[in-house]
This record gives C-alpha cells, structure tokens and sequence, in this order.
C-alpha cells in the first residue's frame, strides 16, 4: 500500500518543483522585461510640450453665471482657473510609459498635466450634479457630455448623463452612451452597463419630482 502512495507523493513533488521554477523564471522574464523598458524610457528624448494638443475647456458652452449659489460659483471658479492650464488624460499610463513617450526630463511636467484632468473630471461631475440639484438638466448634459467625450473613468458621471437623457426622453442618447462604455476600459463598466441598459426599457421620461432617482 505504501508504494503507490509514494509514487504519487513523488509526482506531486516533482510536479510542484516544476512549476515552482516555471513561476520563478516567468517572474524572472518580467523583471528583466521592466527593466529593460526603464533603461529605454530613461534614455527617450524628450518631447516638446508646446507641440502636443492639449484638452481645451469648452466653458462657452457651460452655464457660467446662471446660478449664485456658493458650491456652484465655486466649481465655475476652479474651472475658470483650469481652463488656462496644460491638460491630458493619462489615466492608466504607468511612469514608464511616461518617459518613454515624453522623455525623462519632462516626467514632473507631465504628471502634473495628468493630474489637472483627474482634477476636471472631478470638477465636471460634481458641477453636473449641482446643476441637477437646481434641475438644469439640459445644461448638466453639456458639462457631462464633455467629460464623456474627454475620456473620463469617473462611474457616476456616465449614471448621470443616462439619468438626465431619461429626464429628457432622450432614449436613443442612451444606446449611443452604453456603446460608448463598451469601447471603453472602465473598472465598473459592466456596472454602469447595467444601470444604463435599465433606463433604456423606460418608455417615459422620469417625473421631474423625482430627484431622488439622481446618483449625485
């Protein structure tokens, strides 16, 4: 009875030394492989800033003034000041990529460029949401149609953009938002998918007296 039980003792030993050194040499090659992507990305030359084609805040087209509320003054401010500022979005670029694209020099720079969009993006929801508040939805369509448009991984600003097309009647918008979330990498797509695919099957636009509906 003993040796069978040795034998497969002894297979599952030698299985697991296999594979115990098939992980160290793939954990190996993935060393190797980011640091030979880092000795090339710390000797990219840098790009010239200046050249490339930054986002431009449409605040033409936002409601600036309309409202005399604190919160909402604010955000307009922020933005204001925003607007005059270098932004891309950059969401998901590791360091690495960074500097290989635009040069080691440049890597301070354009962090700080990437991060003026997280703070946009932010800025854009909650201006929407305030918007919403005051039952400007037309208007918060704009600011979010914009942020969509820009790229951002923000999950309530896409929730928003759908519940304001219900509001609205607006169900065909819905179906063109939903295709732009499948194109799209984002941590709770399938999430804002579901939600999205549930105010396509209303047939009538929201009451306007429920704002409780809203994800603010």
């Amino acid at each position: 009875m003993l040796f069978p039980f040795f034998t497969i003792f002894l297979i599952f030993v030698v299985w697991l030394t296999i594979r115990y050194r098939s992980n160290n040499q793939k954990n190996q090659q993935l060393q190797d492989d980011f640091w030979e992507n880092e000795a090339k990305a710390n000797s990219a030359p840098a790009a010239d800033l200046d050249s490339i084609q930054y986002i431009n805040i449409p605040l033409e087209k936002f409601p600036l003034g309309l409202y005399s509320q604190d919160e909402i003054l604010q955000i307009e401010f922020q933005l204001k000041e925003l607007s005059q500022k270098r932004i891309l979005n950059l969401t998901g670029k590791t360091n690495t990529e960074l500097k290989a694209t635009y040069g080691v020099s440049n890597l301070p720079a354009i962090m700080e460029i990437g991060e003026n969009f997280d703070q946009l993006t932010v800025l854009l929801k909650d201006y929407a949401s305030a918007l919403i508040q005051h039952k400007s939805f037309q208007e918060a369509i704009a600011v979010l149609e914009f942020g969509v448009g820009i790229g951002t991984d923000i999950s309530q600003h896409y929730i928003m953009l759908g519940q304001c097309y219900q509001r609205l009647g607006k169900f065909d918008k819905i179906d063109y938002l939903i295709e732009q979330v499948k194109s799209r990498d984002l941590l709770l797509g399938p999430s804002i998918l579901r939600q999205l695919e549930s105010m396509k099957t209303a047939s009538q636009p929201v009451e306007s007296s429920a704002e409780e509906d809203f994800t603010l």
